[in-house]
């Protein structure tokens, strides 16, 4: 026998809402009865519909996505599954499969933060990671982000850790301060008159409020609101092969040798071995693209000169300088904010511009163009060497605009770009390489 008042389960405010809509659109329909009647259907339905909170619990199947390839149309659909060697994606017209080679780009509709966290952690094989602060020590260090995870990182990962925001007239002189050849570690303190400095040591413990850092064998402790940044330095490491970059809503970038989606995570292993997990939420894009080509302005210069003068009898180190090989946007000289496939090599005088090819990748390719400086112009001679050995040579006349350039390369090797002319003045023979790749 069933008791006369039953104990009833408790309801959710939001379960009760639709039916808190039908009963005011029962009561008003004797005045708007047609009115009422849309009322009640819409109410029900919304009972039965299922709702996505959109950055919660997301999982594959259920977030959306926009899929890019190279010169094709953009894919809409929502995610089914993906790695790093291909993904799926529901659409109007059923699931399509894509290989990760024909990919460009995976855009998720999950938005950027609005706001940078203030620590940036930059990893040896290229990754930056966001977060509000760092701890640790020789064993092994920690980031805390802003979706409540505790990233470990290995020792040997370490490039550096950005402790605050700076003003962005400073990104240059902390991206200079970061690159300095030396083989200690070191602290990067702000001096009066905003300016940079570096001190070289050993970083011994990091702490919520403090740095242990031994200077000339003495340890000392530097409070961290003294401080800008930390270095690592590291010894030589093996190449690293290109990688996936997965970038996150907080605005760090991983680099991924592989990864997986597994129901609401992304799980990623990067070059030097690293993994984290990753709530889908949290993904704003996965660039497959940086796995097939690599911007020569990445890369680290090893000799950018311009050839000498036999009109000048004695070097001048300021004109050496203004004549060789560099990078430029728009003519300009490019600054930290400015994004690597926006930079075109200038040659103002013919010169060599020397590189490392990285692992991965076996093809050179770009546009060799005539500037709009000047009215003459010079015959030129555009090579590349590997090595001692020339592997590629072309004549561009003085009446050409423009050449292309597309040669086979081995990676490990030195690649020389270089500029030469028969001519002694070397009047009209500015040429820009416009944004040069590197291609798998």
């Amino acid at each position: 026998m069933q008791p006369s008042n039953p104990k009833r389960q408790p309801t959710s405010s939001r379960a009760l809402a639709p039916f808190a809509l039908v009963t005011t659109c029962l009561l008003d329909a004797k005045a708007k009865s047609t009115k009422s009647i849309v009322c009640l259907l819409i109410a029900l339905f919304s009972v039965w519909l299922p709702r996505t909170s959109f950055g919660q619990g997301l999982t594959a199947g259920s977030i959306e996505v926009s899929v890019g390839g190279f010169g094709g149309k953009a894919i809409q659909g929502s995610l089914l599954a993906a790695d790093a060697n291909k993904l799926t994606i529901q659409t109007s017209n059923g699931p399509s499969e894509k290989l990760a080679s024909d990919v460009s780009l995976l855009r998720f509709s999950n938005n950027l933060d609005t706001e940078k966290q203030p620590v940036e952690v930059t990893l040896l094989d290229g990754s930056r990671a966001f977060g509000d602060k760092i701890v640790g020590n020789s064993s092994g260090w920690k980031l805390l982000n802003s979706m409540g995870q505790e990233i470990a990182f290995a020792p040997k990962s370490m490039r550096a850790a950005r402790l605050k925001t700076i003003p962005k007239e400073l990104a240059d002189a902390w991206q200079t301060a970061v690159k300095e050849l030396a083989e200690t570690d070191a602290v990067i303190v702000l001096r009066a008159g905003e300016s940079i400095d570096r001190i070289n040591g050993i970083i011994v413990q990091v702490q919520e409020s403090n740095v242990s850092f031994e200077l000339d064998g003495q340890q000392i402790e530097i409070p961290i609101e003294k401080l800008v940044g930390l270095v690592w330095f590291q010894r030589a490491t093996e190449r690293i092969r290109p990688a996936i970059e997965i970038t996150t809503t907080n605005h760090s970038v991983w680099m991924a040798e592989s990864f997986r989606v597994k129901s609401s995570v992304l799980e990623l292993t990067s070059p030097l071995g690293q993994t984290v997990s990753l709530p889908l939420s949290k993904i704003s894009s996965i660039n497959y693209s940086s796995a097939n080509i690599r911007w020569l302005s990445e890369l680290e210069i090893i000799e950018a000169t311009a050839a000498k003068r036999l009109d000048f009898k004695s070097s001048i180190p300021s004109l050496e300088r203004s004549l060789a090989p560099r990078f430029i946007v728009n003519g300009r000289t490019p600054t930290a904010a400015s994004p690597s496939g926006d930079k075109d090599l200038y040659f103002p005088s013919p010169g060599r511009f020397v590189f490392r090819a990285p692992e991965g990748f076996t093809t050179f390719q770009c546009q060799v163009q005539r500037t709009d400086e000047g009215t003459q112009r010079t015959d030129l001679s555009i090579e590349v060497w590997q090595d001692d050995q020339r592997i590629s040579q072309q004549a561009f006349a003085f009446d050409q605009d423009a050449i292309e350039v597309n040669v086979p390369i081995q990676a490990g090797k030195k690649v020389i770009l270089s500029v030469a002319c028969e001519s002694k003045l070397m009047i009209g023979t500015e040429v820009q390489w416009k944004q040069p790749i590197l291609k798998r």
